[in-house]
């Protein structure tokens, strides 16, 4: 069994979970986030085959709602300092 091999067998039970409960793969080093089919398709082409270690299953509603929160800071900032060139 290749090296491979062994560190997506050990993702298996990851996988599973995720499609049962609708999360997403995030690597917290990195901030990144891949549904299960998407990491399963990177991971098909050599990329990002890390083991279990590395990944958090998360619900991607937190990836949305932080996104939010970040237009809100910036919408924020933008009428501060509009009002700060008036």
């Amino acid at each position: 069994m290749t090296n491979k091999e062994i560190i997506l067998d050990g993702l298996k039970p990851m996988f599973e979970e995720a499609e049962a409960k609708g999360l997403w793969f995030h690597s917290p080093y990195q901030d990144m986030w891949f549904s299960p089919r998407e990491l399963e398709e990177w991971q098909n082409k050599g990329k990002f085959v890390w083991g279990a270690v590395n990944w958090e299953l998360r619900s991607p509603q937190e990836r949305v709602d932080r996104l939010e929160e970040k237009i809100l800071e910036t919408r924020n900032q933008i009428n501060e300092f509009a009002k700060r060139i008036k």
